[in-house]
């Protein structure tokens, strides 16, 4: 499916989706590089933080898939069955 084919809902879930998913990869990074430089430190408050995105940004997909599913599942009408003869 192409960008213009998708409804305004689709392509805002999708952006924040990727901002999301930028975010935790940017921490995690971060967060990486911080613990090379300072073996020794307590880095829990990071790994939480992208723990909760996490959680958050599979919670937005998943509530995203269900209601796609049953906007499809609307529109298009049901299948025909054949005449019983």
């Amino acid at each position: 499916m192409r960008w213009r084919d998708r409804s305004t809902g689709d392509v805002l879930v999708i952006l924040i989706a990727l901002t999301i998913c930028f975010s935790v990869i940017a921490t995690g990074g971060v967060t990486v590089v911080y613990l090379f430089l300072n073996p020794g430190q307590n880095v829990d408050g990071p790994a939480r933080l992208i723990a909760d995105v996490l959680n958050t940004l599979i919670g937005l997909l998943a509530g995203f898939l269900a209601g796609s599913t049953t906007v499809n599942s609307v529109k298009k009408p049901p299948d025909a069955s054949p005449p019983d003869e």
